[in-house]
């Protein structure tokens, strides 16, 4: 079994009597956890299970890239489950999917031009997610996930300098769904490692390399979308796995020369889009990506993770206890986040569909997703800033914790949780944040007012069923709900300053196993005080 290092203990217990796996109630939510087999967290592996694999890393055609031999001894889909499977792979997960043309994928796929191991990947995952009934009884897609997952996989198919796009979406693929479904620091540094190869072969200077060496050079128009869109895929893991751990990005925005994906052709360099090399001008290139209406979202959404990165950075100031200076970095990034508000397309901003505008339930909450991303980076900066205030002169900022919370809460009004399985998940993040300071405001002696804190109570009821939707499929939004449920019984309040002072200093990101192990015993941290 995974180590969760950071969890508390008693999610520890609870994941090692498989007590959270059981299937809850039907009417709590949309989708519920597969009923395949045994449950995946028990059968999981340890890392010392390493299976061999004698894979060529610069295959050029499938064959050369065959499927795993330990997957292909417990796996047998037949040819219609395949094609379902791979089909329905494009419906899940889709801001987090690392390929850009669907339609060239499937005519690859059709005519046996992709790997047999990248396929056999994507129908797996894809059976696990979504339920997938036509496969025995689930142990051995259960046995094929965990072959793939605990194997050294990453260290063979990525040793050498020029490992397949294939093999490189396969490496990808298992570094997101391991971070979601089996949380831990196996999962965390799996990241690091596809992200530190992302680098070594050049995909952050993707249009710079492609000039000077020819390997690259010969590399067709497609095939370039299709290697920009996995770094950008990779950009966001790194977001989400290191601002939720609070360590540093191993992406440095301000040296990345690989351009935005877009459907233009090539011919015109000057409609390549660059993330600038200073944050405030986000907001300038938003013009340029806003005109190419195919690409529009998933360029926004790298725009939103760019701005909340930012936020992230100004986090890391305060985890390292600097006081020189925070303030400022805190003003200078929320000019950036009002700068990129305004410059956004109308409406963009709209919590609901925009119907006039025939916008499809799909793209709305994609487009939610990206302000999210906005609402995350505002809440998290004035957990800073309330951090730096004194007893005197924190009332202001503490009340704008309670605006960001709330606007978050807002959109999560707005969700429907039959999409909880089309977006990256890495969105629970941002709601058990907003959850975990919307129960400090409730307890917090500075409401008075009972209207607002039905109000709080009501967002909080929102965020949590939210939460738990994401968690009838993803055991990283499980541990975070038992987590809020755990926290919110052991904290009743009436909350002082000085108690809410020393929460926002033990506040170091959401998933830092010091501020999960905090919330596990706050309620003693807290009547020290007294």
């Amino acid at each position: 079994m995974h180590n969760f290092w950071y969890l508390p203990v008693f999610l520890k217990w609870m994941l090692s009597t498989n007590a959270y796996c059981q299937a809850p109630p039907e009417d709590s939510a949309t989708l519920q956890e597969p009923e395949i087999g045994r449950s995946s967290i028990d059968s999981f592996p340890t890392r010392t299970d390493h299976a061999s694999h004698d894979l060529s890393i610069c295959a050029d055609s499938p064959q050369d890239a065959s499927t795993s031999p330990s997957c292909a001894s417990y796996l047998h889909f037949s040819l219609l489950q395949e094609e379902y499977l791979i089909s329905s792979f494009f419906d899940i997960v889709q801001d987090a999917n690392p390929i850009f043309s669907k339609e060239r994928f499937l005519r690859r796929y059709h005519s046996s031009l992709c790997s047999q191991d990248l396929i056999l990947t994507m129908a797996i995952i894809t059976a696990k997610l979504t339920q997938f009934a036509g496969y025995d009884d689930g142990k051995h897609l259960d046995a094929g996930l965990d072959s793939l997952l605990s194997s050294s996989l990453l260290d063979d198919d990525l040793i050498g300098d020029a490992p397949s796009l294939d093999q490189f979406r396969k490496a990808y693929l298992l570094a997101f769904y391991e971070f979601h479904q089996f949380p831990g620091h196996h999962s965390w540094l799996r990241i690091g490692r596809v992200t530190r190869m992302a680098y070594r072969i050049g995909l952050d200077r993707l249009d710079y390399i492609r000039v000077l060496y020819s390997d690259w050079s010969t590399v067709s128009d497609e095939d370039i979308h299709e290697w920009r869109a996995l770094w950008w895929r990779i950009y966001r893991l790194d977001t989400y796995s290191n601002l939720a751990s609070g360590t540093p990005y191993l992406i440095d925005d301000v040296v990345i020369n690989t351009s935005f994906t877009l459907r233009r052709t090539e011919d015109d360099l000057s409609q390549e889009i660059f993330l600038p090399f200073n944050s405030d001008g986000l907001s300038e290139i938003l013009p340029s990506i806003t005109s190419d209406t195919e690409t529009l979202l998933n360029n926004i959404h790298t725009v939103t993770i760019a701005t909340m990165r930012k936020a992230g950075l100004v986090i890391r100031m305060h985890l390292l206890r600097w006081q020189d200076g925070i303030v400022a970095q805190v003003a200078n990034v929320e000019r950036q986040l009002a700068t990129l508000r305004l410059a956004l397309p109308l409406g963009w901003l709209n919590l609901r569909r925009n119907a006039f505008a025939n916008e499809k339930p799909v793209d709305h909450h994609a487009r939610l997703i990206t302000v999210f991303h906005l609402r995350m980076a505002q809440l998290l900066l004035s957990v800073v800033e309330c951090g730096q205030r004194r007893a005197d002169d924190w009332l202001s900022s503490w009340q704008r914790i309670l605006e960001a919370c709330q606007d978050i809460a807002s959109l999560a009004g707005q969700w429907d949780s039959a999409f909880c399985l089309t977006v990256d998940p890495a969105i629970t993040f941002t709601i058990f944040t907003a959850l975990i300071f919307l129960h400090l405001q409730r307890k917090s002696n500075t409401i008075s007012d009972e209207s607002v804190r039905s109000s709080i109570n009501h967002d909080i009821t929102v965020l949590h069923l939210q939460l738990k939707h994401f968690g009838s499929i993803w055991t990283q939004a499980r541990l975070l709900t038992l987590s809020f449920e755990s926290f919110s019984e052991s904290v009743s309040g009436p909350l002082a300053y000085s108690h809410i002072n020393l929460i926002l200093s033990r506040f170091e990101a959401p998933l830092h196993p010091r501020w999960l192990q905090f919330l596990s015993s706050a309620r003693s941290a807290l009547e020290d005080l007294q």
